[in-house]
């Protein structure tokens, strides 16, 4: 076509004939629509999503992996420790384990439960025992007095008398016998067994050990003696006290000499001081007393009294059998069988010869009275024993 240029551009011309003007169509560009953006942008998060959630299995899975590597070389390092020293360590400070992982450690004798958990792994935990299976879960709630831990007794809420929920039932089996106690965590913050023990036979003696008792080495319980004079330097056991039904404030549990109580200790080994050992079980020992300081002292504070001897105020029905500290009125042996269903007497661990000669501390208490732990008697002298968490 013939035409004359109107213009430097090459995209109109004029048509001689038509006198019109043409314009070439020009070229269409195409876009993404709103939709399609947005499919695109889902199918990108999907996409990092899955590649998110494999990574993070992955890492899960490996950190899982470490912390059961942890709890195999631990428990073979725990091993190796109980072997070589006869006894296991008291922390979990000096065991291998890889970075972020954290611990929780238990003992009691010749067992022990290590847990290992990872903050990037919430709730995730996994055990170990002295028996070497790696299992998953927190340690198992323990079910003897030996394996009950101060760890233990920080979870439980504090026993005011009234909420039965925070007793804990544990079981001690020495001497063949399996006896049932009732532990809590009373107001001063520290668990306490609810009843007396009752550790001991008529026919035969019992050896306390040092995996399954608060004693230094072997220790040799004798079986229940009927002589009415007691000896304060030989370890002595009455019992069954008269009228023990087995429970509620009858369960009178047995009754020892201090001799006895503490696994041995004489006016010679021990005149003055607090004594290091008892028949208690593992992770137990005898409370201190002879001042507002000591154990039994510091409960009575804690239950509202000043911890000296008294006979007002709240906390002398706190200590009775229907307060928190249950007690039972089980009376001592001195020539008989004395003050039975009108007063209890509990040793400590604290000696003095200020009151005669071997002489010690003992909790006494009764419907109208409170000794915390600052009453003195004769070393030979038949009291209850209630033990109290290391």
């Amino acid at each position: 076509m013939k035409g004359r240029r109107l213009n430097n551009s090459a995209t109109e011309f004029i048509n001689p004939k038509m006198q019109r003007r043409i314009v070439p169509r020009r070229r269409a560009w195409s876009a993404f629509t709103i939709v399609e953006l947005v499919i695109v942008i889902v199918v990108i998060a999907v996409l990092a999503a899955v590649v998110v959630v494999a990574y993070n299995g992955v890492t899960s899975g490996a950190r899982e992996a470490a912390l059961k590597s942890d709890l195999k070389n631990a428990s073979s390092q725990l091993e190796l420790h109980l072997f070589r020293n006869n006894s296991l360590p008291a922390d979990a400070s000096g065991l291998p384990k890889s970075e972020g992982t954290v611990y929780a450690y238990t003992s009691a004798g010749k067992t022990f439960c290590l847990e290992a958990s990872h903050a990037a792994l919430s709730g995730k935990i996994f055990h170990v025992t002295e028996k070497g299976d790696v299992v998953s879960g927190a340690c198992p709630p323990p079910t003897t007095m030996q394996a009950f831990t101060g760890v233990h007794c920080s979870a439980l809420p504090v026993y005011t008398g009234s909420n039965p929920s925070a007793i804990r039932s544990l079981t001690d089996s020495r001497g063949g016998t399996t006896r049932t106690y009732e532990i809590a965590k009373l107001a001063d913050h520290k668990c306490w067994m609810l009843n007396n023990l009752k550790l001991g036979n008529t026919a035969n003696s019992i050896t306390l050990t040092p995996s399954d008792s608060d004693v230094g080495s072997n220790f040799t319980l004798p079986p229940f003696t009927t002589v009415k004079w007691t000896e304060e330097n030989i370890p002595l056991t009455y019992g069954p006290v008269p009228g023990d039904t087995g429970s509620g404030t009858t369960n009178y549990g047995y009754l020892y000499n201090f001799s006895a109580a503490t696994a041995g200790e004489t006016t010679t080994s021990l005149n003055t001081g607090n004594a290091q050992y008892s028949i208690c079980p593992a992770n137990w020992r005898l409370p201190t007393g002879g001042a507002s300081s000591s154990d039994f002292g510091q409960l009575d504070v804690a239950l509202g009294g000043t911890g000296a001897f008294s006979e007002s105020g709240a906390n002398i029905a706190r200590w009775q059998s229907a307060g928190p500290f249950r007690a039972t009125f089980a009376g001592y042996r001195y020539y008989d069988f004395d003050q039975q269903a009108s007063e209890g007497y509990l040793w400590s661990a604290s000696s003095d010869p200020s009151y005669s000669f071997g002489s010690a501390f003992h909790a006494n208490f009764s419907s109208s009275y409170v000794h915390p732990g600052d009453s003195l008697s004769e070393r030979g002298t038949g009291f209850g024993v209630r033990c109290l968490l290391k």
